[in-house]
């Protein structure tokens, strides 16, 4: 399965159309309400990870495929381990310059 990178309204809105899910039939596989997936379209930020999780969960995918979720999991990663740091970004500079890798002002 391929990833999204768009921000969490957007992608949550086509994997659902890409499903072609109900949103009651994923509300009622979530525990959450039929509005509350209207207001999580509407908003400018992501849920809670774990929200995330449930959603992914209901839909049958990884939660990876939310960039939010692959932003926190590479966050927490680089928190336990400073010392790859520079690397990485050394990495993500080379992708971008390299044109292997949009640059966020892309996106």
């Amino acid at each position: 399965m391929n990833y999204s990178n768009k921000a969490f309204p957007k992608a949550l809105e086509e994997i659902i159309a890409k499903k072609d899910m109900a949103l009651r039939k994923l509300a009622a596989k979530t525990n959450y309400s039929f509005c509350y997936f209207s207001i999580l379209k509407k908003r400018k930020n992501h849920p809670p990870l774990e929200t995330i999780e449930n959603i992914s969960e209901g839909l049958g995918i990884p939660p990876e495929y939310f960039l939010e979720y692959r932003i926190n999991k590479i966050e927490k990663l680089l928190i336990r381990n400073p010392e790859i740091i520079d690397d990485v970004l050394d990495f993500a500079k080379d992708q971008i310059d390299n044109g292997d890798g949009e640059s966020p002002e892309n996106n």
